[in-house]
């Protein structure tokens, strides 16, 4: 959705929480889940209340937006600011929001998007080492992001290397490193892709200055969405995402 089709709709806050039950990352309840009944209604404070059983709950119970306390506009400019690739610091300062809680919701935007289960990955104890291993897979057209060092089926593995600055800060330096021996022949297809995918992560990690693993697992889960849908609407892709998670 382009940015100046949302300007109008920022500028309300009414306008902001229909468009965000019309697209269904807001609920719409029909019924109540205490007594069934279905006379329900909206009220002030932010509110449904079933008329039936006097229940009442807040407008974003069962949404994503219950993880987060900020305007229904400011949800919205997250989204595309998202979209737009600005970073979790820059989006808080921005619309004056704690870094924190648009972390947390660039995070949750990552695993939508990419429908990525980043607890497997750290039940399972592969992050361990300051040097990360990311295996290169081709799937048909698209490159995938693992985690698993079968070297039979791997084009090419990420070696990742984190330098510390300062204990709260620290900058990465990647580089790829060939399993199948692409390059003991001709330049092909494949290497060019891979390539090209590097290029891409490094312009992306520029920025990313943070510590924690799974930050940066999820940072990649995304880059690798990127480089795979680089046609694709972002803000409109994680709208759908959010609707089938939540």
């Amino acid at each position: 959705m382009k940015f100046i089709d949302l300007m109008e709709i920022i500028q309300d806050e009414k306008r902001s929480e229909d468009f965000l039950r019309s697209g269904g990352i807001l609920k719409t309840f029909t019924r109540c889940s205490s007594c069934g009944g279905e006379k329900l209604g909206l009220i002030r404070g932010d509110r449904w209340k079933c008329y039936s059983c006097k229940s009442e709950w807040t407008r974003r119970k069962d949404s994503i937006l219950s993880l987060v306390r900020m305007k229904y506009s400011q949800f919205i400019l997250c989204m595309k600011f998202f979209e737009l690739e600005l970073t979790a610091k820059d989006t808080a300062l921005q619309l004056k929001l704690n870094y924190r809680t648009v972390q947390l919701l660039f995070n949750e935007f990552r695993i939508v998007l990419t429908s990525f289960d980043i607890r497997k990955i750290i039940g399972e104890g592969s992050l361990v080492r300051d040097e990360e291993l990311f295996y290169l897979k081709k799937n048909g057209k698209k490159i995938e992001l693992t985690f698993s060092s079968d070297k039979r089926t791997s084009l090419a593995v990420i070696k990742m290397k984190r330098h510390f600055l300062q204990q709260t800060s620290a900058y990465y330096n990647i580089e790829l490193s060939n399993i199948n021996r692409l390059h003991s022949v001709k330049i092909n297809r494949q290497s060019l892709i891979l390539h090209a995918f590097l290029r891409f992560t490094k312009k992306r990690l520029y920025d990313f200055k943070g510590t924690g693993k799974k930050n940066l697992l999820l940072r990649f889960k995304e880059i690798e969405f990127r480089f795979n849908n680089s046609g694709v609407d972002v803000f409109d892709s994680l709208g759908r995402g959010i609707l089938n998670k939540f």
